[in-house]
């Protein structure tokens, strides 16, 4: 979001300037209807103004051609693309009595200005694309808004009993081991390193007599990892042996592919649920968010002027037409809405 950076896939963007259109098809149909609500033409080549500017300042493409397709026709697909899903989201804000602060757009757009060395700069920005500073702060606020939702939605779903329950789930993500060893060619030298190895002597053990070249002349250490990564990177028989000692504890003899191991687990933490309730919900976020924008297209009746492409109901987006579907030949590429 403005506020923060500018991710180009979620955002629903408002009609910011006025435009001439291309001439409208012929059956008067808007650009889209979602429900009761259309979409005009109108609104979807302003859109794709307000688009090529959010592109500009991520560095991201307004939309990718498909073979034969223009950038305008791309991006025109991608700004009605969010623009449907805009209206999802302008229906749960009336439901549920969201708006957006003016402080929050006034707040919005100085942020982007110093992010972007000034005034001038940004003023330079949206006078390429014909907008002004008024369309900037209808548009922030829409931005703001679709974040607004978004986080009301996602807090509705996780509240603090589902993100405990993922938070045991996962717990192995959170926790950080830190393990040491000292690799000997046979059971019986690692035996007597095992019966004279403390804690405080293990470094000056590992340097001298481990054959391990990676690890021996630094103590034995081999890094610090969540334990999730641990259980990926290193042989599963040296995991278990490792995870089942207490912080502080020094192993046995191990026998792996590698060699013999006497195992010292340096430190084992676990972060709190409160360090990392923030962490799992931003995690999680996107994907309960997703699955509430899955349900909007179940339950809402949507339709796209094929003049714009269609709407491909596995994924929520509008595509290019560029074949024959259920024996109904349709238009190739879709026009664009910006002469």
């Amino acid at each position: 979001m403005i506020r923060s950076r500018v991710r180009l896939r979620t955002f629903a963007v408002l009609a910011v300037v006025p435009m001439a259109l291309a001439a409208c098809d012929g059956s008067g149909a808007p650009a889209a209807s979602v429900g009761n609500a259309q979409i005009t033409h109108e609104q979807l080549a302003s859109d794709v103004s307000a688009f090529r500017f959010l592109a500009g300042l991520s560095g991201a493409p307004c939309g990718s051609p498909v073979q034969g397709e223009s950038q305008d026709g791309a991006c025109a697909r991608f700004a009605l693309t969010n623009d449907i899903q805009e209206e999802f989201v302008k229906a749960y804000a009336t439901a549920n009595d969201l708006d957006v602060p003016d402080a929050d757009v006034t707040e919005a757009i100085a942020q982007l200005e110093t992010n972007l060395g000034g005034a001038d700069q940004l003023d330079a920005q949206l006078s390429g694309e014909g907008l002004t500073r008024n369309d900037l702060q209808l548009l922030a606020t829409r931005l703001l808004l679709f974040g607004e939702v978004q986080a009301a939605i996602v807090a509705e779903e996780l509240d603090d009993a589902a993100l405990m329950e993922l938070y045991e789930q996962d717990k192995p993500q959170f926790t950080t081991v830190e393990v040491h060893h000292i690799l000997l060619e046979t059971q019986k030298a690692a035996e007597d390193v095992a019966a004279e190895a403390t804690p405080e002597n293990f470094a000056r053990l590992a340097r001298t007599r481990s054959v391990d070249p990676g690890s021996g002349p630094s103590g034995g250490s081999l890094g610090s990892y969540s334990e999730q990564q641990f259980r990926t990177q290193f042989d599963p028989t040296f995991v278990e042996a490792s995870l089942a000692l207490e912080p502080g504890d020094i192993s046995g003899v191990v026998e792996t592919s590698f060699g013999f191991h006497v195992i010292y687990l340096a430190r084992r933490d676990v972060a709190t649920f409160d360090d990392v309730r923030e962490q799992i919900s931003a995690q999680q976020g996107a994907q309960v968010f997703q699955t509430w924008l899955d349900e909007q297209y179940e339950e809402v009746d949507v339709e796209v002027n094929p003049r714009y492409g269609r709407l491909d109901v596995t994924t929520g987006q509008v595509v290019a037409v560029r074949s024959t579907e259920d024996g109904i030949v349709t238009q190739t590429i879709p026009p664009s809405p910006v002469p």
